[in-house]
């Protein structure tokens, strides 16, 4: 078998999995409790089937927030964040490569006006650019990894972006499941509050974010 058939058959193969992941989602409306008592069915092995889902999920329209609660509650804080953290980091270069593969193979794409004054923005502010943007997330996290991708910024400058940008989220997320595990009121009521206040400033300064990448007209 030649190898552009072999490339075809393992896109068809990997495109039929991912579909059958979003079935799966939809059909059964997964939450925490049916994540945690898959992953821990693996035994020895569940934290690398979590991060590996994580790495999945932005492919797969499932919630990162599900898969970040489960971590809270299957292994708390610590190492919980830490699952959390590589399996982001995993899904955000893996998004990274395909908006890149995408940008190459439909350049025309690329001479839109949007795109142009983003492309102007991260020439200079690329790191910047993907810092704002993981912690102040205008877009789901899959489109900000085939964004920076397609626009071409270095894959260092966009992976160390990411990296300290999706921690604030990542500790909100994880404490939040952590308190629940504990069943401690609490404890449950302090992590709320303090996911609360995260992403009430992450709301209010939305509309900022957005005039300066230039998502609305500056008055």
């Amino acid at each position: 078998m030649s190898r552009r058939g072999t490339k075809v058959r393992l896109f068809l193969v990997l495109t039929g999995f991912l579909f059958l992941l979003i079935w799966v989602n939809y059909r059964w409306h997964i939450g925490p409790e049916e994540v945690r008592t898959f992953i821990m069915s693996f035994g020895w092995k569940a934290p690398l089937i979590y991060m590996l889902l994580y790495m999945l999920a932005p492919f797969v329209f499932f919630p990162a927030s599900v898969l970040s609660l489960t971590a809270g509650i299957t292994y708390g804080l610590w190492p919980g964040m830490l699952f959390i953290w590589v399996g982001a980091v995993g899904a955000a270069s893996t998004g990274y490569l395909i908006g890149s593969f995408l940008g190459t193979k439909i350049a025309s794409l690329r001479h839109f006006e949007i795109t142009d004054r983003l492309q102007k923005q991260v020439a200079t502010q690329g790191f910047l650019f993907v810092l704002t943007l993981r912690l102040i997330p205008l877009m789901g996290f899959g489109l900000l990894s085939y964004l920076s991708g397609w626009l071409d910024i270095r894959f260092r400058t966009y992976i160390t972006a990411t990296m300290i940008g999706i921690l604030p989220g990542t500790f909100a997320y994880v404490t939040v499941g952590a308190s629940l595990d504990s069943g401690n009121p609490w404890l449950i009521a302090a992590a709320v509050s303090f996911a609360a206040c995260f992403f009430g400033i992450m709301y209010k300064y939305r509309d900022k974010v957005r005039t300066w990448i230039g998502f609305e007209d500056k008055e």
